[in-house]
């Protein structure tokens, strides 16, 4: 199937979860020829670009179909869509696609009498890539 699907297309893409976000296995992919679209890891060096990002660098993204998050234990639709400085830089270019996605208080959501949020807190996803 891949070699049909390079065939094709001329085009490979490694994508990979975090336990894959090493400068190595990104090096690899690019000498090889191929794309890559790789999770990162949250660590301080992907937090950074993250949140400085501007608020109004976030785009909002809503899913056609409600997707169940086993974390918040609800369908969520809605999303935020950013681009961001890639944190590994120096080392290969790409840039960092970041997904978030407001955590709600099941608790409030249901009690319309309750404070309002005192700030919103998001869960965030992230992909280091070089593809479009």
């Amino acid at each position: 199937m891949v070699a049909r699907a390079f065939a094709a297309t001329g085009l490979v893409i490694v994508r990979a979860d975090s336990a894959y976000y090493a400068r190595e296995v990104i090096a690899a992919a690019t000498w090889a020829g191929a794309k890559f679209s790789i999770t990162a890891r949250m660590t301080p060096l992907v937090r950074a670009p993250i949140s400085s990002t501007d608020d109004d660098a976030w785009v909002p993204s809503s899913y056609p179909n409600a997707i169940f998050d086993n974390d918040e234990q609800q369908c969520i639709s809605d999303a935020e869509i950013a681009v961001t400085a890639d944190p590994t830089t120096q080392q290969v270019s790409g840039r960092l696609i970041v997904r978030r996605v407001k955590r709600l208080n099941p608790r409030h959501a249901e009690d319309v009498g309750a404070q309002g949020e005192l700030f919103t807190a998001y869960r965030y996803h992230d992909v280091v890539t070089d593809s479009r």
